[in-house]
């Protein structure tokens, strides 16, 4: 491993733990995709659900990928709805006509 100048022997036992006071710190993608984040503010409630979901996790396992499978959908969704959102305000922004003589045309 290289630190600084200097090539340095690495062993795999070697751990190194950082804690700031930062609310929501923001890392780089570099060093995101090799550490893992720990968050301490967790509420009660947060905690919880936490534990709820590990116990439903092994007690019922396919209520858990459900769970997961509408939670995947649920951002599929999510996304649809705001590419429609930008596609109308995209329509709405470049029309000629007004949206009085659109929406009047509709109606009839």
């Amino acid at each position: 491993m290289k630190l600084g100048d200097n090539v340095i022997e690495y062993s795999f036992d070697f751990r190194f733990y950082l804690t700031t006071r930062l609310r929501n710190p923001h890392y780089l993608p570099e060093i995101s995709v090799k550490v893992t984040l720990l968050n301490f503010m967790i509420t009660s409630q947060g905690l919880q659900d936490q534990l709820l979901g590990i116990v439903a996790a092994k007690e019922k396992p396919e209520l858990e990928e459900k769970k997961n499978e509408l939670i995947v959908e649920s951002a599929a969704n999510k996304k649809k709805l705001k590419e429609i959102e930008d596609e109308i305000l995209h329509v709405l922004s470049t029309s000629e006509v007004f949206v009085f003589q659109t929406t009047q045309r509709y109606r009839r």
